[in-house]
């Protein structure tokens, strides 16, 4: 029983945090009163230079053997995707009225499971390529200059969060165990760094929209030189690595409610985005109170909203009713490629055979 390794719920919790994370960004940006130099900015900047970074980084480090990645990949991460679209088409129409049934262009903020998709699809693939690491992260840095790479088909997401997943694929556990042995004082002066850090982007670094920090278009699209845009990659990379570098070793290692969040992601992903939308619309009151003046009543409101969220859609009956959607859904595609489609496919096979072999037998004929 000595030879068992305990769990370490440092990842589970770093998991948790940044689920918890995600909404309160989405709601800090979509409440109604936010601005560059603000507290809002401040949280929106930190969160959006370090989350999808670690979660990229994450899943690339429990990524380890690439073809059962490639065999889970279309059940875990494609199917929820594509379920999204529908959902979030009849979401918009029964907030608004309207929709635009989009094929091309990941619904709200699910390009993140695309992305995720290609990443183990491939990954037999790239993985051995020599130094493909440097060459990944030679195009992310110049990936804002590339005019192609857009929000079609979230290219710019794709191809700019790659590093970290690829980065965690090649991390191993020993260096964990070395990045978790810095001493608490030079872990607490990191982090007063970068807390630091992104207060001077918030108020200091006022001529980069916010936007910027989600790399999901060319720099030169929301008005940033392209080189810039590419020093900016490089800081940013860093950035998301001295963070991810923080939180190993200040996140607990034994098992806590963040963790238990850790291990439900999924359903307070996907439905958080629904309030998400109807924050847009109405701003934090959500349509029923006016948006507090007070500021901190104002960040209480949604860093409350937020933390009800992740309470809510973490919860085990909702967990269960995400789970009985998508898998149950899954199932039934299994069925019915296996009883209908492939035995269908099998008949016309068939029925093409052996109407090629009648047309080869009739020329052979002929030419008798």
């Amino acid at each position: 029983m000595s030879d068992i390794k305990e769990r370490d719920y440092m990842f589970d919790t770093f998991r948790g945090l940044c689920m918890w994370s995600i909404p309160c960004s989405h709601f800090t940006r979509m409440a109604g009163e936010f601005s560059h130099t603000s507290f809002g900015a401040i949280v929106y900047i930190t969160i959006n230079v370090f989350v999808m970074q670690s979660f990229m980084f994450l899943s690339g480090y429990f990524s380890k053997k690439p073809e059962k990645s490639r065999k889970i990949a279309f059940k875990v991460f494609l199917w929820p995707y594509l379920l999204s679209i529908p959902f979030f088409y009849f979401v918009r129409m029964a907030m608004s009225g309207y929709a635009t049934f989009y094929l091309d262009r990941p619904p709200f903020a699910m390009w993140f499971m695309l992305a995720l998709f290609l990443y183990k699809l491939f990954q037999m693939n790239y993985i051995k390529i020599p130094h493909c690491f440097a060459f990944i992260f030679i195009v992310y840095l110049f990936a804002g200059c590339m005019p192609f790479l857009t929000e079609y088909m979230s290219l710019g997401r794709i191809v700019s969060y790659f590093p970290f997943f690829v980065l965690g694929y090649y991390c191993q556990a020993e260096h964990v165990a070395k990045i978790k042995s810095m001493k608490r004082w030079k872990v607490y002066l990191l982090g007063v760094i970068l807390v630091a850090i992104s207060v001077y982007l918030a108020y200091g670094v006022t001529d980069i929209p916010v936007e910027w920090y989600l790399m999901r278009r060319p720099g030169a699209e929301i008005g940033v030189a392209w080189y810039a845009d590419v020093i900016g990659r490089l800081l940013l990379s860093v950035l998301g690595c001295a963070w991810i570098i923080f939180m190993m070793n200040f996140l607990p290692s034994k098992d806590n409610y963040l963790a238990y969040v850790g291990r439900n992601t999924m359903p307070v992903y996907i439905f958080h985005l629904v309030v998400r939308q109807w924050i847009k619309r109405h701003g934090i009151g959500l349509g029923l109170i006016a948006i507090p003046s007070n500021p901190v009543l104002y960040y209480v409101l949604i860093y409350g909203l937020a933390s009800l969220c992740v309470v809510t859609f973490s919860s085990k009956p909702v967990v269960k009713f995400y789970d009985f959607c998508v898998d149950g859904s899954y199932a039934v595609l299994m069925w019915l490629l296996e009883h209908i489609v492939v035995p269908a496919a099998g008949y016309v096979e068939l029925g093409l055979v052996t109407v090629s072999n009648g047309v080869i037998n009739a020329i052979g004929r002929d030419k008798k």
